[in-house]
């Protein structure tokens, strides 16, 4: 799958797994390859390569046999949230305003969390190319608990962004919104399963052992079972403006615990880095 999208004044191709052998790969400042087998041209000058690891549930599996994958905590939590009420919501076919109100909802939780805010042209090249699903779970009362944003290609649905109301002002106990979430996940596993999708993507573990929170998060996601994979993203450049994105994110990352590899042809070098 290839998404083309516009970050800042740069051109960006979005590459997902395998592309097939007839498909045309756009013009584009930097080509983004994700969900690889293997790193894509690692000998070419300034590339830049991350090994990543995420975790997939196979979604071919009977819905007993995915219950069953679960830890007690997680499937306990889904149960009880299955009285609480709940009402979800899958939008197979977001409108430019479904985008706008879930960038609403997202947006002041990533600020609370210290993330990045929603990457909005990435998501509206997604919509454009009918690879969007976005789902919402809701209060019996009608407040928005929690909210996820998938890329998908029919056959691997995966979450790019996910989201709850927990630092929202309201009466409701957070608790009851954690609880909430896992419902919500389970119920786009399910709505992909019955579109006979095969992997659900949780997109990506936290290969930093000593941030809490991301182990935490590592903790939630491992509670749904499913199987650990390795992952392969390479960053190329294919213009002099590519090029100096590529020099910018590599001195972004080249702060973090990940575990990346920046390439020269002349002079490889490998080191600690993330995306």
């Amino acid at each position: 799958m290839l998404i083309q999208w516009e970050k800042y004044f740069f051109t960006v191709n979005d590459i997902y797994g395998a592309l097939r052998y007839d498909t045309q790969i756009l013009k584009a400042d930097v080509h983004c390859y994700f969900q690889q087998s293997h790193f894509i041209e690692v000998d070419k000058k300034t590339s830049l390569h991350k090994k990543t690891k995420t975790l997939c549930i196979d979604l071919t599996l009977p819905e007993e046999q995915l219950r069953k994958d679960m830890n007690r905590t997680t499937r306990y939590q889904i149960n009880k949230a299955g009285r609480d009420q709940l009402s979800v919501q899958h939008i197979e076919a977001p409108t430019r305003e479904d985008v706008l109100a879930f960038i609403a909802f997202f947006n002041p939780f990533a600020a609370a969390k210290g993330i990045e805010a929603c990457r909005e042209d990435k998501v509206e090249a997604l919509r454009k190319n009918n690879r969007l699903v976005i789902s919402h779970v809701f209060h019996q009362h009608g407040q928005k608990l929690a909210s996820h944003l998938y890329i998908t290609d029919g056959k691997r649905a995966t979450m790019l962004y996910s989201c709850s109301g927990r630092f929202a002002e309201n009466d409701i106990e957070p608790i009851a919104i954690g609880r909430a979430n896992r419902f919500l996940h389970w119920q786009d596993m399910i709505f992909f399963k019955q579109k006979a999708y095969q992997v659900y993507d949780f997109l990506g573990l936290s290969l930093d052992v000593h941030n809490k929170e991301q182990q935490n998060i590592n903790k939630f996601k491992k509670g749904f079972g499913g199987r650990e994979e390795i992952h392969y993203q390479s960053y190329v450049p294919q213009t002099k403006k590519g090029m100096l994105l590529i020099f910018f994110a590599s001195l972004e990352v080249a702060q973090s615990n990940g575990t990346c590899q920046k390439k020269y042809r002349a002079e490889r070098k490998s080191g600690p880095c993330s995306q």
